[in-house]
């Protein structure tokens, strides 16, 4: 059984979880790579032992290559540890 692609209409609202050491980073980090498109950032959680946190950056995206550039943009910053 092959694993079917869910179907995304553009443009779209996409959300992004980044997580990261610092909250303030990753908001500013979200706020750079964003710069000039319809988005919003939101506080997600702390790590258990408060080590991380995470926000959800949600970014009206025209494309699935626009998708996939902000998805790069946010795995490459440094200030941004993990990106879902």
């Amino acid at each position: 059984m092959t694993k079917k692609e869910p179907r995304v209409e553009y443009p779209c609202l996409w959300t992004y979880a980044i997580v990261g050491p610092d909250e303030e980073d990753l908001r500013l980090a979200a706020g750079e790579i964003a710069k000039g498109t319809k988005h919003h950032v939101k506080f997600s959680k702390l790590s258990a032992q408060k080590k991380y946190a995470s926000l959800h950056v949600e970014i009206e995206v025209a494309s699935e290559e626009e998708r996939n550039r902000y998805f790069e943009a946010f795995r490459s910053d440094p200030r941004v540890k993990f990106v879902i």
